[in-house]
Parts: structure tokens; sequence; C-alpha cells
């Protein structure tokens, strides 16, 4: 059986290529589960950034039916599937988990897994990555205010076409600021977390900087294992078990 990690989707009706790369990810997810159970994919956990921009149940889910009806089927075929916020679609909730049949798990989420040779991947952590970018602190003041309950009640109480163009005008502010810097995660908070959660492999996405870094938190080697964006390409991080 196996587990793939994916990160950074952002699928939009508007890029038919993203949602091509989509489409064919799923239709090879759905023919191997057809296969032997041996070869099944047991759980798939996307690590935020599944859409460009959600601005709530009501709103997105129509928006974003093809993808959700997608997810659904996989899950039916019997694929457990976990998706994490992540800094474009924070505001899926409870109508979006029973819409697609996923599981919305915490960021900095610990799973388990034993390998295929009995080898024991522990204390695996997950996380969308966007907590460990702490030189950005603007970006974590505004983090901190969209996660916040009280502005997302206040922000989904809008109407739709309100909501759309806040979201738009944080979408070209965003823009902006990407344009004038480059953050990358900081090393020092990844060390910290890493030790705080006793883990040894730490798997996130956000920052579109794919690769795996091997280190050493108090003499123990672990490794930082980053997810690739959504590209047409980009390879599916998996573990076979």
């Amino acid at each position: 059986m196996k587990t793939l990690f994916i990160s950074d989707l952002h699928l939009d009706p508007k890029r038919p290529d993203i949602q091509g790369c989509f489409d064919q990810f799923i239709n090879s997810c759905l023919s191997v589960n057809k296969t032997p159970h041996s070869n099944s994919i047991e759980s798939l956990y996307i690590l935020g950034d599944l859409f460009e921009v959600w601005i709530g149940d009501d709103a997105s889910i129509p928006f974003y039916k093809q993808a959700v009806a997608q997810l659904k089927q996989l899950g039916e075929s019997g694929t457990n599937i976990y998706i994490m916020h992540g800094n474009r679609d924070f505001l899926m909730g409870s109508d979006f988990e029973q819409a697609s049949g996923c599981h919305l798990i915490p960021d900095l989420y610990q799973i388990e897994i034993i390998g295929k040779n009995k080898e024991k991947y522990q204390n695996i952590l997950l996380s969308h990555g966007d907590i460990f970018c702490t030189d950005d602190k603007g970006y974590l003041n505004f983090r901190t205010m969209v996660r916040d309950p009280a502005w997302q009640q206040e922000f989904l109480s809008k109407p739709i076409a309100e909501r759309v163009s806040i979201a738009q005008a944080m979408r070209q502010q965003s823009a902006l600021e990407k344009a004038s810097k480059i953050t990358n995660v900081n090393q020092q908070a990844i060390e910290q977390v890493m030790l705080k959660y006793n883990c040894s492999t730490l798997i996130h996405g956000h920052t579109h900087r794919p690769a795996t870094h091997e280190f050493k938190i108090k003499n123990n080697p672990v490794k930082r294992i980053v997810l690739p964006e959504w590209t047409p390409g980009a390879k599916v991080f998996e573990i076979v078990h």
C-alpha cells in the first residue's frame, strides 16, 4: 500500500493546465486502486493550498465543484484523504468535508507509518510550512489575523460579492509583496518545532522549493522534505508500506 503527500496545487478554473494535471493524478490514483489491494493508495495527505482561493464553503464548493467531486470519487474508491489548510484556503470548513468526503487536519499533524520492509517512520510531522517563515513578520501578523475565529466569522457573514472583492484585494497585495521579497523558512524555527514534537521527519510545502534537507538536531539525524508546487511533471512524494 502507499501513502501519498502533495501540496500547493492552487487549483483555479482559470488555469486549465493545473486542473489537467490534477485530472491525471486523480485518474491515476483511481486506476491504482482497482489493482490488487497491496498496491492501492491507503492515504493521501494534501498539505495546504489545494485551492487558489477559498472564500467560504457556501461560495467556493460550487466554484470548485469538479475538484470536490473528484476528491469524493477518490475517497469512495478506498483512499483516506486528509487536507490541511494553507494560506490560500484556510476557510474550508465542515460543509467542504461533507461534500468532498475528506478530513480536515490541523497544521503540525503527526503520523506514523510502518514501511514495506517493517521499517518504522516514527513521528512524521506534517505542516503547510508558512508558520516556519518567521523572518516575515508582516505575513505572520496577517496569518494571525485571518486565522482568528472572530475575523473569520465576520468575513463569512459578508455577502459573497463583498468577500470576492476582499479576496481579490488581498491577492493583489500579496503579489506585490512577493515581488519585492524572497521568503523562506527559518532553520531555527524548524529545529525548535521538530525538537518540540520529537519528530525525525518533517514534510511541508508552501515555499515552492522542493528538496530533501538532512541535518542533525542534538546529534540525531533528521530530515525535512519540501514538497513541490503543482506543475506538469511534479513528483508526488510517497511512502510504500
